[in-house]
């Protein structure tokens, strides 16, 4: 079953269960350097794997870049 998430304000329809399944449905996962929050609570990515994603959730990604 499709599950709505909100990820970076923007409506999203995935299949996954997971987080790591997410972000790798989303093509998102290759990039080594992410941090997210899922409902304003960081998730480890040691989580990923494991952590349960549920329709209505709200996910924001970053991804940290160098220089000033």
């Amino acid at each position: 079953m499709k599950k709505k998430l909100i990820i970076n304000g923007k409506n999203i329809f995935v299949f996954s269960e997971t987080l790591l399944k997410v972000l790798n449905e989303l093509e998102i996962a290759k990039s080594h350097n992410l941090a997210i929050a899922v409902n304003e609570k960081v998730v480890q990515k040691i989580n990923w794997k494991k952590y349960k994603i549920k329709s209505g959730d709200i996910i924001e990604i970053v991804e940290p870049l160098k220089g000033g």
